[in-house]
């Protein structure tokens, strides 16, 4: 694959991890009260795994492209 559709892959999958996280965040905080967590901290939960996701899926595309 050429770097720019892992690029765009890459942040694809990432937005989609990002809003999998706060959707499942939040209904989780919502739901569950005793747990003593806001449901907006989901936003932040979000805002961490969508780069994380992002900088997994770039050095996993880039790995696999140079095996082949």
């Amino acid at each position: 694959m050429t770097f720019k559709r892992n690029l765009v892959l890459s942040l694809l999958l990432g937005l989609a991890g990002g809003v999998s996280a706060y959707v499942l965040a939040w209904g989780l905080f919502t739901t569950h009260p005793e747990l003593g967590v806001e449901p907006a901290s989901g936003r932040a939960i979000a805002l961490w795994v969508t780069p994380l996701i992002f900088l997994g899926s770039i050095i996993y595309f880039g790995t696999g492209s140079r095996h082949r």
